[in-house]
Order: structure tokens, then sequence, then C-alpha cells
């Protein structure tokens, strides 16, 4: 940590790649959080920047011994011009300033940055290994992040292709893969022009039926050849055998080599090796598919099944259709469907059979030597090629050649493995895989178009977040593709104000797809919704999204149908109390449940609440947003709640998760009986079997569950383990979960965070002899209680909310009033009383309150 004047700052990470990336805390001990700047080489400011302010740090406030560190967390993103030299951050409060070295360039290389700040991270981090990572990351414009910009790539009908100017050779090596070879010889005869020439293999194949197909596939058409070896001698002397023969048949020609176990569509080949002809300095050219690692889609670098299970034709359309998208560089080309530039064939050779003897990774030592000449390997963006993964080895024969392969492209090309994850990190082709799979999902036949629902949710953690996971489970399980839209919470250079972060989920029976659109607005959410086909809008959470009006206002106009009038149904999920007040978890200016009191004294509590959730994109969920929050002065909350109740009045459905919750709402709002659903959750992430009781002990051990903040009773707790200090009560406190203050005290015991199946687990371990839930708030349902109750453990709660109306069924339910840590303590202590060797009751009475 650094203290300079009147400032305070500590720089926790410095990240360079394409960006500057800088995180840290900073503020003032008068003004408290800071402003920021970046300054370059003197005096520049960069291109771009972007500064996310204001991020909650209680673990500073605590440290420090001072408020004013509460929200001093800072993310200031950059760009970073090549041969920058210097780069300096500066803190600005009030009319004071700081200004801070942060990092010096002491050579030319990527990995040259030095840290220049004394009291910072001692090291930059780098996103990249390599200096062509940054290639990759800035390939394709940067606009293209946002979704209308990528969706604005295709055209209503596919750009016309040009021919090819000089006849290509299509290389295919035939062994086995029987069920591929009609397919493929179909789909060869109807889109390759009999000037092509097509070159098959045929390398020893025991099934003479095969041999017999090609001879009359040869004899047949003259611009189809068959090579027929006696004997087989590997995958890579076949093809060293097709392109001799190739070359000898065709010898200007420019070469593509076809696996058998490929799909191809109408316009391929012009596709595939029209970007060789326009730019003599392409090497190799590779498709996009559904299984070729970095070139893969709907994912890289994993295999996929065909998307949707959709025939080639059909996805290939959507990739046909893009315009103006240019081939983008990548650290290999991939054998499977690959064109080869005759040019860099005639400068470097061919495959190296002598290295890599039956096959694998002959191709990426091709596509690296190539790259030492000064060629390039590209993948095509508007071409997709279905890759059925037939396969030419037994699996222990491949798992032994592509060991011995990547030995020798590590010791040839000791940059490789690291350019590829580059690729992989920098991920240039992801905008038009993501903008493919929407323009897929939103042209398939009205047979097999999955419809989509548009879900809203808050970007944190928590039980909402549990159930979210849930609910899009359950969607896709229907057949229905999940939009997911969240606040954006990592800043992005070039955001929009109110910047959202979409994505898209789908999962069927061959693909499971999540492709993302971050750091977007509401502009680029329209453009995917016309693009898609909507079932249903779901409203699982506003909180955190920097203008909730202008988001209600979206999903009104999608409801009552725009200018066509057709609607789309609308639900909403009731998590928390973010409708009735910002302060979601109703806790007032005084750290209390409010009790949804008249307005008159809202208008008196809101000024100085410091719980209120508004216009801001904190990342902090919806159980721990509280503590992380700043008094926001001038809410109207009834204007809030009209906001609200117009929406509700749209709804076609309200779903609530208790009556205590639907009672909660209803002091606020009117809503239609007929609307509402009352489900409980379902905690089927845990199986839940009672434990053993704990032996008795000199001392009852409580256990606290949980993410414990001020509306989870975090002053409760903290009240309570000073009672027990003061008192020396044998009670100890264990907390599984997390709070947000130090507890130093031999009464309390962090655990720290847990896995929800293995509490019962912990909790035995510990010896504890009940469990405790302090929350304050009138929780809508609350999972901890459902992990806990059924374990057998006496479970102590106040008399409030979903836990208290369950507990009632409960006999080892204990409830407690009134909500105070006094009478919380005493409950704790008659219920552990028995395990407790030599406690006197009179004991008791002394701090009941």
């Amino acid at each position: 940590m650094t203290t300079r004047g009147t400032f305070a700052f500590f720089i926790e990470r410095i990240e360079v790649g394409a960006e500057l990336r800088v995180e840290g805390w900073a503020f003032h001990d008068r003004h408290g959080p800071c402003g920021f700047d970046v300054v370059i080489d003197g005096g520049r400011r960069p291109p771009a920047i972007h500064v996310q302010r204001g991020i909650g740090r209680r673990d500073v406030a605590l440290a420090r011994g001072t408020p004013m560190a509460e929200r001093s967390g800072f993310v200031v993103v950059a760009a970073l011009p090549p041969g920058t030299s210097a780069v300096v951050l500066r803190l600005t409060a009030g009319d004071e300033q700081e200004v801070v070295p942060l990092m010096l360039r002491t050579g030319l290389s990527l990995r040259s940055w030095e840290v220049g700040c004394e009291h910072s991270v001692p090291a930059v981090e780098h996103r990249f290994l390599t200096e062509r990572g940054l290639r990759y990351a800035t390939a394709l414009p940067a606009p293209l992040a946002r979704a209308r910009a990528a969706l604005g790539l295709f055209a209503e009908t596919p750009p016309a292709v040009p021919p090819l100017t000089a006849p290509v050779s299509i290389v295919v090596p035939v062994y086995g893969g029987k069920r591929f070879l009609t397919p493929l010889v179909h789909a060869l005869l109807e889109t390759v022009e009999p000037r092509h020439r097509i070159v098959f293999v045929d390398d020893g194949n025991p099934d003479r039926s095969i041999t017999a197909f090609l001879v009359g596939l040869g004899v047949s058409h003259d611009h189809v050849t068959v090579v027929a070896k006696p004997r087989n001698e590997g995958y890579l002397k076949a093809v060293i055998d097709g392109v001799e023969t190739a070359t000898r048949l065709n010898p200007d020609g420019h070469v593509v080599l076809l696996n058998t176990d490929v799909e191809v569509p109408a316009g391929w080949l012009e596709r595939l090796v029209g970007p060789i002809e326009r730019t003599p300095s392409i090497a190799s050219t590779t498709p996009f598919t559904n299984a070729g690692t970095i070139c893969g889609f709907p994912a890289m670098p994993e295999d996929n099944a065909p998307f949707l299970d959709a025939p080639v034709g059909e996805i290939d359309a959507a990739f046909a259709a893009l315009a103006g998208v240019v081939p983008v560089e990548a650290p290999t080309g991939v054998g499977f469907c690959m064109a080869l530039n005759r040019r860099a064939l005639r400068e470097i050779g061919f495959f190296d059979q002598a290295a890599f003897g039956r096959g694998y990774g002959e191709e990426v030592d091709w596509c690296r030597r190539a790259m030492r000449h000064g060629f390039t390997n590209v993948i095509v963006p508007n071409l997709y090629v279905h890759h059925r993964h037939g396969g030419s080895f037994p699996s222990a024969e491949k798992a032994a050649l592509v060991e011995a392969s990547g030995a020798v492209i590590r010791q040839r090309y000791p940059e490789f493995d690291a350019e590829v994850q580059d690729f992989i990190r920098a991920d240039p082709l992801r905008p038009v895989r993501a903008a493919a799979a929407v323009r897929i999902l939103g042209t398939r036949g009205a047979g097999g178009r999955p419809r989509t629902v548009l879900l809203f949710d808050h970007p944190g953690t928590g039980g909402a977040a549990t159930f979210r996971a849930k609910e899009i489970a359950r969607l896709q399980a229907q057949g229905l593709a999940v939009l997911l839209v969240r606040p954006t919470v990592q800043p992005v250079l070039g955001m929009p104000e109110a910047a959202l972060d979409v994505e898209l989920l789908h999962r069927d029976a061959a693909s499971h797809t999540a492709v993302r659109f971050p750091a977007n607005g509401l502009d680029d959410l329209a453009a995917l919704v016309a693009a898609l086909p909507l079932a249903e809008v779901v409203v699982s959470s506003l909180v955190g999204y920097a203008d909730t009006g202008a988001v209600m206002a979206f999903v009104r106009g999608l409801r009552q149908g725009g200018g066509d009038g057709r609607g789309v149904l609308l639900r909403l999920l009731h998590h928390d109390y973010f409708p009735v007040c910002p302060s979601l978890n109703l806790i007032d200016a005084e750290d209390r449940f409010c009790g949804v009191p008249p307005l008159e004294r809202c208008r008196a509590c809101a000024p100085a609440n410091p719980h209120f959730r508004w216009r801001e994109g904190s990342a902090a969920g919806t159980e721990s947003a509280a503590a992380d929050s700043a008094a926001v002065p001038g809410v109207d909350v009834a204007a809030h709640r009209r906001s609200w109740q117009a929406l509700f009045d749209l709804a076609d459905r309200h779903v609530v998760f208790s009556r205590s919750a639907l009672a909660v709402l209803r002091r606020a709002f009117a809503l239609r009986d007929d609307r509402v659903r009352i489900i409980p959750h379902l905690a089927d992430h845990v199986a839940v079997a009672p434990l053993p009781p704990a032996p008795p002990g000199p001392v009852a051990r409580v256990a606290v569950v949980g993410g414990i903040n001020v509306a989870k009773g975090a002053r409760i707790l903290e009240a309570m383990v000073r009672l027990a200090e003061a008192h020396r009560l044998p009670v100890q406190f264990e907390l599984f979960g997390n709070i947000d203050r130090l507890l130093d005290s031999a009464h309390f015991h962090d655990n720290g965070s847990y896995e929800p199946e293995r509490l019962p687990r912990l909790l035995a371990e510990r010896g504890c002899h009940a469990v405790f839930l302090p929350s304050i708030w009138p929780e809508t349902y609350c999972y901890v209680l459902d992990e806990v109750v059924g374990l057998g453990l006496p479970v102590v709660a106040f008399d409030i909310g979903a836990p208290a109306e369950r507990l009632r069924c409960w006999s080892n339910g204990v409830l407690v009033a009134p909500t105070t840590p006094e009478a919380a303590l005493s409950a704790l202590l008659r219920v552990t009383g028995a395990v407790v060797r030599g406690t006197p009751g009179p004991q008791l009475a002394q701090i009941d309150g």
C-alpha cells in the first residue's frame, strides 16, 4: 500500500494485451473515491479509455479503519498505441492530484514492460504469450464485438463469389470410411466444375469394394483420377502420392486436401481457394467446421456436434451470407479441408514424411515452414464444412502418433503452442461465430426452429443465481434457446452507457451452445431480438442495471408488440423486493427491516439509506449488494413503484416463492390473483439426510451458514459474539460461508466457503449442535434453510419471511422474536443447554432482552 499526502492507493494488477488494464483501490482522506486518468509518453491521453470506479472494497475500509475506503476499488482500461514507452496513472480528488508512474518500457518486445510504481504489484501480467497474439486480438474491427454490428455483417442474399481463374487439384486419400464415401462423391460431382482435377488415392483398402467403386468413378469421369496403391502406407504417404499426381496433371494449380469424412456445401471450392488467388502471400486456407480445433463452430477449440444437427447447407448459408469479412490469420491450417498455395509448395516443398511417418502434425509443420518464408495461414470466415471424424487410425496408434508429432513440432517451432494459446485467448472470430449462431437460430424452417426466451437477471451470485441456472436448464430441456441479459461487470473499451452482457444459450440432443456479446447496449439487444423468434420474456431481476427505466420500457415494448401489436408473454420472478424499494432487502437507513411503511417515511429514509441499489452496475449479487451500495439522494420511491406497477400490470404471470413474499409485495402493489403462482424452490443441488447428534461438550457450537451481510444479519451476529465475550458464555459460532466484516474472537471461527454437498460433513466435523440463520429481512425463500433443516439439528431464525413460514412446520425449528441479538442468543443457549455440561440456568436470564 502507498500513502502520499492525502491519497492512499494500491495497484493490485496491471495487465497488458491489446489494451492496458489496471485494477486496485485508491481514495482521498477527505473526498473519498478518486477520479482516474491515464497519460502516456509524458502528456498524451490514450485514444480510448474506460474507468469503472466506486467498486465496493470493505476489506480496504476495515484494514484502513475508515469508511472513506468503502468504495475505493477501481478498474481502468485504456488503449495502448504501438510504440508507447511510459504510462502514468493520475489520481484526482477535488483540486488535488497524484501522479503514479505505472509502467516503463525497457525494450521493443511485447514483454519488455516493467512496473514503475515502487509500491505496486512486482510485475506486469501479459495477456498474450507471443507478439502474434496482439495481431490475433486486432484481426477484426473492434465494433464487431457489438451484436448490432456483428449481425450487420450478413447480407440479405449471399454475396456473389467470383469463379476461380485457374483449375484446382483436389486430393482425397481413401482408407476405410466407406459410409462417408458415396455422400462425398455426390457432393464433389455436384459442386466441383469438371475443369478442376479430383485425385482419389486408394490407400491399399482391404475392403476391395471400395477399390471397385473408385475404379468405376475414375473410368466414368475425365476429371477424376484414381491412384491405386498396392498396400497401405499411411495417410501421409497417400497424400504425398496424391499431390505428386495432381502436380503432374495440373502443374500450376493450387491444391486442396480433403478428408473422406467431410460434407461440403455448394460453392465451397471457390470460397476456400479464392483468398489464395486474391492474396498470393496466403499459404493455406481452412473453413469453419464443427470439429476442427481453432476453426470450430459453434465453439472452439473443443469439438462440437453439428449445430442443431442442421444439414451442412443450412449452417453454411449463414456463413456464406457474410459480407466484407476478411480471412483471419491463424497459427496453422487444419488438414481435414485445407487449400495449399502452389507458390508456397514450390518454395518450401510438401509434407515431411521422414519426420511424421504415417501422419499427424504434418500440416502444422508445413504451415509453420510457410510462415518462416513470409506466408500466412488463414481461416476463411464465409465457409462452413461438416467434419464427421471418421478416423483413419485406431485410437492407440493415433495417440502414439500425436505424441510423436507433437515432440517434433515443439522441437522445430517452440513458439507454436504459445501462439495457439494466444489465438484461443484472443478468439478473433468470436463475433462471427456468435452472429452466425443467431442467424441460424433465427432462419431455421418453422418445423426445426427453436424459439427463444429473453431472460433478464442480475450479474451476481446467491440463491437467485442458483435458480437461474436451473431455470435455464429447464427451458433448454424444452428445446428453447435462452438469451440471457445481465449488466456488464467487466469494463470494455468502447462499451456503451448502461452496458449489458448478452449470452445466447442453446442445447439440444446434438449440441450445447453458449455465444456471448459482451458490453452491448439496448440497441444491440433489439437487433438480437429482431433476429430471433421470441417465445417469452422473463424478468428475474433488474438489480444492478444502470437504467432500469430504459430496460422496463424495452420490456413493455416487447410485451405490447410495438407497432404490430403482436406481443410476447411476460413472466416476472420475484426473488427480492427491488420493485418495492431500491433497498432490495427492505433494510432502512438504520439497518433494520422497514416493514414497507407509508411513503412519507420512505421519502425521509431514502436520502440517507446506504443500501439503495440505484442506477449503478456494481458486481455485487442480489444477496450481497446492500453492503456495497452507497446512499443516493433524491430517489423518488413512489415513482419507482409506479414504474414497476405499470410493468406488473402487463405481466402474464407473477412467480413468487413463498406466501410471505407475496404478502410483502401486496403492501406496495396490486397483483391479480389469477396471474400469481407460488412455487417454492427445490434444492435439487443437494441431498439432505439427518446427522447423528453431535457429542456433548463444554461449548455449544452454532453453525452460521451462507453469505452474511447487513441484511443477512452481520451486525446481529457481531453483537451476539460480543455478548458471548462479555458474559463468558459457553458458545462458539462456526461460520460456513463469508461475512462482510472482521470478527476476531475466541467465540467465532471462520471455516471459509463451502460446497453445499459437503456441508453436512463439515458441520459434523466441527461438532455443531445447532444452526442459526441471522437474516433480518423477509427472505423470499432461502436455499440455505433447505440445506440445513433436514439435518435434524435445531435451526434458529427470526420470526420473519419465508424461513419462518417454513420452520413452523419443522419440529426442530425455533423462531425468535423480537429481532435482537439478546433474544437470538438466549434462544440458542436454551436449545443447546443440554449439550453444555455445567451451564447454570440463571446465567441465561442475564442477557434476555
